[in-house]
């Protein structure tokens, strides 16, 4: 009997213990599940409201003014917002020769005289262009052609002055003492800061854009000619001049390769017959397949006069901007203007034409009143062929976009 009790009492402390077990699993189970929808809903109880908006608070504060210990992860580039097109000032002026007259005056008056009147003018947009129509060195052979020039080395430093950025060396005088000068010339401007594009001692580097970047803006400069002299075609062996002829694939393939690296590309021209007020219909052609190519401007001169201003496609042509440091001999070729120009990456923005008129030995003078308007009234004469209008007020012309 004393066994079968003790037996009895032995299972009963079993299942006690059994049950203490099962209530023990129960109890951590379900208070596992608490904690977990606890920590994943909210309870939307006056208090837990109250907390919520503290909370979200601090988060704010804390994205605001991280602290170093938990940086912000930064807004992919693509999510940033553009607050709109991004913009240019581009100045451009035509040929600048520093050679003869202008040498002379030069070498009387210092590196800075022939820019004197208009240096604040050049120096105020965010790129100036202008074309150079003669290398700067005292070494090479004369080539074998009727004008040929050549310029003193130290007047790069007068151009830089001036507020000039980048050169067009696509011309047919940039060879004029053979490819020694000319590697004098690209030494000399770089050794300025002067970017160059148009020239090289071969045909790779003749072709080569010139590139700035201004304000995380990238401009990139080329420049042809449609005037070959002899001996100035590049090769890959043989230094010359990026020229423009028909078809004209090498300037439409080299304004697309620039566009697809650039935020702005401006195509420079030499080209035209001399003292036309008119160009003609090979110039119209080219213009044209430069901006279909994507240039957003186009510049040229040559011709020695001012040509007209055309807007196509909401892109402007200037088809000579005349001489603009150049001895001269007659009233129409002393006539020239700055070509000032606001642009975006959709159009031309704003347009002026400021008037200058050049002495005799070459310097460019701002004029005034009937000077002023003679010449204007004369560009914008000419360019009404083109559809363009213009406004003369202050002196100036401004083209209508």
């Amino acid at each position: 009997m004393g066994k079968r009790l003790e037996n009895l009492e032995n299972r009963r402390k079993k299942r006690k213990k059994g049950v203490l077990i099962a209530l023990s699993i129960f109890v951590l189970f379900f208070g596992a599940i608490f904690i977990y929808f606890q920590s994943g809903l909210k309870i939307f109880t006056p208090e837990s409201e109250e907390i919520t908006k503290k909370t979200d608070e601090m988060d704010t504060s804390d994205r605001e003014n991280p602290s170093p210990n938990n940086p912000i992860k930064p807004i992919p580039e693509e999510e940033v917002s553009v607050t709109g097109p991004k913009e240019l000032t581009i100045i451009a002026v035509g040929d600048i020769l520093l050679d003869r007259q202008v040498g002379a005056m030069i070498k009387e008056h210092g590196i800075d005289e022939p820019f004197l009147d208009v240096a604040d003018i050049l120096s105020s947009a965010d790129i100036t262009v202008a074309n150079l129509e003669c290398p700067l060195s005292t070494r090479g052979t004369k080539a074998d052609k009727e004008y040929t020039f050549r310029g003193d080395p130290e007047s790069a430093l007068g151009l830089k002055n001036a507020g000039i950025d980048i050169l067009s060396l696509a011309n047919n005088h940039s060879l004029d003492f053979g490819t020694e000068a000319l590697k004098d010339t690209i030494s000399t401007l770089s050794e300025q800061g002067i970017r160059f594009s148009g020239a090289g001692i071969n045909s790779s580097e003749a072709f080569l854009p010139a590139t700035m970047e201004i304000d995380e803006k990238k401009i990139s400069f080329l420049a042809f000619s449609y005037i070959i002299p002899n001996g100035f075609f590049p090769s890959s062996t043989q230094a010359g001049i990026a020229y423009a002829r028909a078809p004209f694939e090498l300037v439409t393939q080299g304004i697309k390769g620039a566009k697809e690296n650039s935020d702005f590309v401006i195509a420079s021209f030499h080209w035209g017959i001399e003292y036309e007020d008119y160009p003609i219909r090979s110039q119209i052609e080219l213009a044209h397949l430069a901006i279909d190519a994507g240039a957003d401007l186009v510049v040229a001169h040559h011709p020695h006069v001012i040509q007209g201003i055309e807007i196509y496609k909401n892109r402007l042509i200037a088809y000579s901007l005349g001489d603009f440091v150049f001895d001269h001999y007659s009233r129409k070729t002393g006539e020239a203007f700055i070509l000032e120009c606001k642009i975006n990456e959709k159009k031309t923005l704003e347009a002026k034409a400021i008037p200058v008129y050049l002495t005799s030995n070459g310097k460019p003078q701002l004029v005034v009143d009937d000077e002023a308007t003679t010449i204007l009234e004369r560009l914008k004469k000419i360019s009404k062929n083109f559809g363009t209008d213009m406004t003369i007020e202050k002196n100036e012309a401004i083209i209508e976009i």
